[in-house]
């Protein structure tokens, strides 16, 4: 009888534990899972949701070894391997975490966090350059919880990355969705979806990065065609860039509150364009250039660009806050091959903390000259040749028609698509891609022949 009160008490208590946890009260359950424990060392619940605990207060290493002792006691519960896989996931060991997912999937494949294992097995797989193995995975996330939105937009852009644009458009809408979505605003009036526009004002709202509006500005005349009154919101950074292209009536700068005070009939993200006017691979509208840079700057950069050697503009770190940028990004030691080669004068169009890392070489550093995209603009089209990792230059030199060679990580962004060296988005655009991870010696062993050839 005394055991069975003791038992009865130590349920009540991991029923008052988990009630705590559920609520997020996190230190109250940790008491008393600790407490469970003092009683009774191998309580399999308490040790698992101990770990959680840990995991959700950043003790990864606690959080594994309290999981691996309930997983000890019981070795066929699939959540506690999915868990664990999430907790290894924390510290960045990849494969001791696709293990465990791996783990979990085997013992239930539709067990309570199934979809948390189908996740991350499709960003394992993905990483690993194992294109249709996350989308597999994405898929199974998906099918269990449709609701899922970071793997709905995951799954998106990797439709798209295959070039299967129409399924991954519709995907792509989900990034507003997510935890984390990509604008949170909420208008009161109706997102265009392809109405009429005769007559109407539409808010167009640019988002993410430079070079996401620089690269979708040209569906802007496509709207104007459809009788509109276009407001396109942008940063201040932009706005000189964009001042004469066509479709444009009126600007708005991009702000929290800024289109608060405009009159408009229909609002629209800049990036959800290509899905309304149907784009695939064979339709993309792609009459470069696109956009031009001010004669008048031009004509003010033009005496630091005289002589006859061949002048090529490098970009290497794009902005630090991106979430791919460790990979994107390079350093610029990294460039110092191509002074090397004969008649060619290199000239830095790097902006930001990763500008500082030219040192005494002959590279010409235009940071101070840039105030805004129009002067890199005027400076690119002084410029024979740029090459640059995946960046707003890189768009920016491929919208102006201008000759740029683009350095892709080895598991790029969707739009430079797969195993191809050009680009449907820009005629003058070449692509370079690290054929494994992180492997930049490659790339820019082939950067330095082709442009040794190329000035040769």
């Amino acid at each position: 009888m005394k055991i069975m009160t003791e038992e009865l008490t130590i349920n009540q208590a991991l029923n008052l534990a988990v009630k705590n946890h559920t609520e997020g009260k996190l230190r109250e359950a940790e008491i008393i899972y600790k407490k469970i424990l003092e009683k009774d060392l191998c309580n399999v619940d308490a040790l698992h949701l101990l770990g959680v605990i840990d995991h959700q207060l950043g003790r990864y290493k606690d959080a594994i070894i309290n999981i691996k002792k309930a997983i000890q006691l019981n070795g066929n519960n699939a959540v506690f391997f999915t868990n664990l896989g999430m907790a290894y996931d924390a510290l960045e060991k990849e494969e001791e975490s696709a293990q465990n997912f791996k783990k979990a999937l085997e013992i239930d494949p539709n067990h309570k966090n199934a979809h948390l294992a189908y996740y991350n097995l499709g960003v394992y797989y993905a990483g690993k350059g194992n294109i249709l193995k996350a989308l597999e995975f994405y898929k199974g996330a998906v099918a269990l919880n449709k609701d899922f939105f970071e793997a709905r937009w995951n799954m998106g852009l990797i439709l798209l990355l295959l070039g299967r644009f129409k399924e991954g458009w519709e995907e792509y809408e989900y990034r507003f969705k997510k935890k984390s979505p990509t604008d949170s605003r909420v208008f009161s009036k109706p997102k265009w979806g392809g109405a009429s526009l005769k007559g109407k004002k539409i808010l167009v709202l640019s988002e993410q990065g430079f070079g996401d509006s620089i690269h979708f500005i040209r569906y802007l005349p496509l709207i104007k065609e459809k009788g509109a009154y276009v407001i396109l919101e942008c940063k201040k950074e932009v706005r000189g860039l964009f001042e004469n292209f066509p479709g444009i009536d009126e600007f708005v700068d991009k702000g929290i509150n800024s289109s608060s005070s405009i009159a408009f009939d229909f609002y629209v993200h800049l990036m959800s364009l290509p899905g309304l006017f149907n784009t695939d691979i064979n339709n993309i509208p792609n009459k470069i250039p696109y956009l031009k840079a001010d004669p008048k700057l031009v004509e003010k950069f033009k005496e630091q660009f005289t002589g006859n050697n061949f002048k090529v503009g490098i970009v290497w770190a794009g902005n630090p806050h991106q979430e791919n940028d460790k990979n994107r990004s390079t350093k610029f030691e990294r460039f110092k091959v191509l002074e090397e080669i004969p008649g060619v004068l290199l000239y830095s169009l790097q902006k930001g903390e990763a500008s500082r890392q030219l040192d005494d070489s002959i590279v010409m550093n235009m940071a101070d000259q840039i105030n805004c995209f129009s002067d890199t603009a005027a400076i690119i089209e002084n410029l024979d040749l740029i090459i640059s990792v995946d960046t707003s230059v890189a768009h920016l030199a491929g919208a102006m028609g201008k000759p740029i060679w683009t350095l892709l990580t080895f598991m790029p962004d969707w739009r430079y698509l797969l195993d191809r060296e050009d680009s449907p988005w820009y005629s003058s655009m070449k692509l370079f891609r690290q054929p494994k991870s992180g492997d930049w010696d490659y790339v820019f062993n082939e950067v330095r022949k082709q442009l040794f050839n190329l000035v040769g």
